[in-house]
């Protein structure tokens, strides 16, 4: 880490320290490889090092050397296996996420993912009791919002704080340090709507959604998937393209688990998990024409099976109420006691519980509140089965029973209130499709807006990010390197004779021209760098964290790349040159325009002394 921040460090000497310890060379070149969009594989320490970046590689270094020492502890109730298997899983789904977001490198995501709850460990390090009593007490696990509660108000700071505080003390950007703070309490963070910020606090909700799938229950799995897809949306990634890239994560969790020698986990199938968000354990609910044939064909019109759960150990009373729900075509589960009585409503999920209240009403009560508190439980229409009317019936019903019937009334009165509950489901039923309706016109309209947003920053021709782009992007680096007190480079490139060209042999080979040199720049450059057409012929590249040296080489080896380039147009081969104009951010400069200005100067003066040239700012001075 100290050679990484060392800018006098050259690539090759970092490389070969790595190469010592086979460990984090293997690791290095794994998450190299890991960007889904990069499509020749990486081999060497070196040509990983020019991928990731070196703020990836400073990021990459501190989590695994904390994950190699920190693999277990000494604080009760902290899960030390379970915390860096989500970690990975965090870090692999922010790199694939990253392919979907544009602006930012999948490398420097993965670091982020892998140490956005360092927190955690930081508090069960340093105060391994205290912070064991902490998880005992929070009640909805490590990921509620109580247990940051609990942690503000016995250690006046939370592991949100802390993760960020520590990740900004390691020098990650504040772009990515702030919204590990907010992640997990997303209503109080103060993000922009269509900010950096809001959007990388996205992918770690997101993030974090597909760790707990992962590493999750059946149950919990279930109903996360839902909540995945929905975010996923949010960030312009359709169901089925995500789905697809969930199996990707769980592929490389895998390899991952072996490099890091983490436990082996069970990873779900995505692609099950996705055809079954409207499915429920036990059951299935299929529209009242999959019985006649027609299963699977999608109906909008359907009306779903209705499940009903009875709970009696009468077999009078179980006769007829049996009888009576096949008549209102509801499908029966019966259960002759409350043994397991928890267990087998979350596993059937039932719209309608028939309960016999006739023999223990306080232990019934007690059951209908627990029902009542839960998610699941609070839309189940709950029918109490009673012997009689009398007041000693009246607390179960208070403690949240919709209806009751009295078994001595006719069969008349139970079919009523049988189809009673029908009609309350089935508006439910209705209500919630609604409301489907709406979340799904909002995805699509956050999609429509998010795509428009793209869409305006970026270049219809070559799809490199625009001018508009280029400027927002410059001042933010500009920000960062003022902060950090580190390099910040600048490339302006002009493709030679782009006029002549047009005019000549036309705009479309212009075009094809344009597009090469494009390609070519995506090819040779880093990872970190960012490439935008702000003009007709005109590139800009940034470099942060860059100096002098590196970007005049990093500019000489794009211009032999581009000296090689040859556009056919009929039987005339056309070479393709450019000029390219240097700039290093340095103390004389007050902002971001200065050191673009500078590179313009540059990259006239290369033109002058006769293109196919890269020219820095030096060089433009004692000419001029």
């Amino acid at each position: 880490m100290r050679m990484a921040n060392d800018e006098t460090v050259s690539a090759a000497e970092l490389a070969q320290t790595i190469k010592m310890d086979p460990a984090f060379a293997g690791r290095l070149i794994k998450a190299a490889n890991g960007a889904l969009s990069r499509q020749r594989a990486i081999v060497s320490v070196q040509g990983a090092l020019m991928v990731v970046g070196m703020p990836a590689v400073r990021a990459m270094a501190l989590g695994f050397s904390i994950l190699s020492n920190y693999r277990k502890g000494s604080c009760p109730g902290f899960d030390y296996a379970q915390f860096w298997s989500s970690s990975v899983v965090m870090a692999l789904t922010m790199q694939v996420l990253a392919a979907h977001i544009h602006t930012v490198a999948a490398d420097e995501f993965f670091s982020v993912g892998l140490l956005a709850r360092v927190g955690e460990l930081a508090l069960a390090t340093v105060y391994p009791d205290r912070y064991g009593q902490l998880l005992a007490e929070a009640a909805t696990g490590r990921s509620g919002a109580e247990l940051l509660e609990l942690e503000r108000k016995a250690l006046a700071m939370t592991h949100s704080d802390l993760s960020t505080a520590m990740l900004m003390d390691w020098g990650i950007p504040s772009v990515f340090a702030d919204p590990v703070r907010y992640f997990e309490c997303p209503l109080e963070a103060p993000f922009a709507a269509d900010g950096r910020e809001m959007t990388v606090m996205q992918c770690l909700i997101l993030a974090r959604c597909v760790a707990d799938i992962c590493l999750g229950k059946p149950d919990e799995q279930r109903l996360l998937i839902g909540k995945a897809v929905r975010l996923a949306a949010h960030l312009g990634c359709s169901r089925e393209v995500f789905i697809g890239d969930c199996n990707e994560v769980a592929r490389q969790w895998f390899e991952w688990g072996k490099l890091l020698q983490l436990s082996a986990v069970e990873c779900p199938s995505f692609d099950a998990l996705s055809g079954i968000v409207s499915e429920v354990p036990g059951g299935r609910m299929p529209s009242a024409k999959s019985e006649a044939g027609n299963e699977g064909t999608p109906d909008a019109e359907a009306v779903p099976d209705i499940r009903a759960m009875l709970v009696t150990s009468d077999p009078i009373t179980r006769e007829r109420i049996l009888k009576a729900l096949g008549e209102a075509d509801i499908k029966a589960f019966e259960f002759s006691g409350l043994e397991g009585f928890m267990e087998h409503v979350l596993d059937l999920q039932p719209q309608i519980l028939a309960l016999d209240a006739e023999k223990n009403a306080e232990h019934i009560s007690r059951l209908i509140r627990t029902l009542r508190a839960s998610r699941i439980g609070r839309s189940i229409f709950i029918l109490l089965l009673l012997p009689s009317s009398d007041e000693q019936h009246v607390p179960a019903i208070e403690a949240g029973a919709d209806d009751f019937f009295i078994k001595v009334a006719g069969e008349r009165v139970l079919q009523a209130r049988l189809n009673a509950a029908r009609r309350i489901v089935l508006l439910q039923w209705e209500l919630e499709r609604e409301r489907e309706e709406l979340r799904h016109f909002a995805a699509e309209l956050a999609i429509s807006n998010r795509s428009l947003q793209e869409a305006a920053l970026t270049d219809a021709l070559t799809g490199l990010p625009n001018r508009r782009y280029a400027l927002e992007r410059v001042q933010q680096e500009w920000a960062a390197s003022h902060r950090s007190a580190r390099s910040l480079a600048c490339m302006v490139i002009d493709l030679d004779n782009f006029k002549q060209i047009n005019d000549i042999y036309g705009h479309d080979v212009g075009d094809i021209a344009l597009r090469l040199i494009s390609e070519a720049l995506r090819r040779v450059l880093r990872g970190q760098d960012v490439i935008c057409r702000t003009g007709g012929d005109e590139f800009l590249v940034i470099c942060p964290e860059t100096s002098q040296e590196d970007v005049l080489a990093c500019g000489e080896r794009l211009r032999k790349e581009i000296d090689q380039l040859d556009v056919i147009n009929e039987d005339e081969v056309l070479r393709l040159s450019i000029s390219v104009g240097v700039a290093v951010r340095d103390e004389a400069m007050s902002s971001a325009s200065d050191l673009i200005k500078r590179a313009d100067r540059s990259v006239l003066m290369a033109k002058r002394l006769g293109r196919n040239r890269i020219v820095s700012e030096f060089d433009a001075e004692d000419d001029g």
